[in-house]
C-alpha cells in the first residue's frame, strides 16, 4: 500500500517538512524561493499562488498551505501606527484572496487540506487554535489552522520561558521548535512545531497511523482552554 502524499505549499526551507519527514507518508515542498538545499524531501520550486501550474499537481491526500502571515500579524499593525504607514497591513501584503489561497486549494483538489496562520488572521474559518504550551514547549505563541476536518482546540493558558515578540535567544527558540538555528530569524518565527504537525494530522483520516504527541497522550483535552496568546 502506497504512503499518503503530503503536498507542503509556501514550505519555507523545511519547518513542516521536517516534522513530515519523521511520518510514514511522502511529501513534496513547493515555495517561490528555492530551499532545495534545506527542505527535507523532494522540493520544487514554483509559485504556490499561480493556480494554473499548482493545477497541475497530483490531487494529494492532505494539502498544507502556510500562506504569509504578514496581512495579518499584530506586528504588522503596530508597525502601521508607529511608522504612520499610509496602508493598512492588508492594503500593504498580500491576503489570502490575492494568494489564491482557496482557488489553488479547488485546483488541486486534495482529499484534506490545512491552512495555517497566525491567530489573529480573520481569513481562516473556524480554525484549531493550538499553542506550545499545551504541548509541553517552553512557547508563550499560538497558532491557528483551518481544516477540511474537525481537530479539537489543545491550548493551555500560562507563560512560556520564550515569549516570542518579546526577546529571546534565538537557538533557545530554534531548539523548542525542532529546527536549525542557523536558519534566519523569521524562518525560527515562523517554523510550526513537530508536535503541531503530529497533533493536526493524527486527526486526518487521509493521513493514518499518525499517533498523538507525548505529551497529549498522557492528558485529556478537556484541561486544555483556548486564550488569547502569543505573537505572530
Amino acid at each position: 500500500m502506497s504512503r499518503p502524499l503530503v503536498i507542503d505549499l509556501y514550505s519555507g526551507p523545511g519547518g513542516v517538512g521536517l516534522a513530515l519527514d519523521g511520518l510514514d507518508v511522502e511529501h513534496v515542498g513547493v515555495d517561490i524561493q528555492d530551499y532545495s538545499d534545506t527542505y527535507p524531501g523532494e522540493f520544487v520550486q514554483a509559485d504556490a499562488s499561480y493556480v494554473a501550474f499548482m493545477a497541475c499537481f497530483p490531487s494529494p491526500d492532505l494539502l498544507w498551505l502556510s500562506p504569509r502571515c504578514q496581512a495579518y500579524s499584530r506586528l504588522s499593525y503596530a508597525n502601521a501606527g508607529r511608522y504612520d504607514w499610509d496602508q493598512t497591513p492588508k492594503e500593504r501584503y498580500p491576503t489570502f484572496a490575492d494568494l489564491n489561497v482557496r482557488a489553488v486549494i479547488d485546483a488541486i483538489d486534495p482529499e484534506h487540506y490545512i491552512i495555517e496562520n497566525v491567530a489573529t488572521c480573520d481569513d481562516l474559518r473556524e480554525p484549531c487554535r493550538l499553542n506550545g504550551l499545551a504541548f509541553g514547549l517552553p512557547i508563550n505563541n499560538q497558532r491557528h489552522f483551518e481544516t477540511s476536518f474537525p481537530v479539537p482546540d489543545a491550548c493551555e493558558p500560562g507563560s512560556g520561558e520564550i515569549t516570542l515578540g518579546k526577546g529571546y535567544i534565538r537557538h533557545e527558540l530554534a531548539a523548542a521548535k525542532g529546527v536549525p538555528a542557523e536558519w534566519s530569524e523569521a524562518e525560527i518565527n515562523s517554523a510550526i512545531p513537530r508536535e503541531f504537525v503530529e497533533y493536526l494530522l493524527h486527526y486526518c483520516s487521509s493521513t493514518p497511523d499518525v499517533p498523538l504527541p507525548d505529551e497529549l497522550r498522557q492528558r485529556p483535552l478537556a484541561e486544555f482552554s483556548v486564550q488569547d496568546g502569543g505573537q505572530a
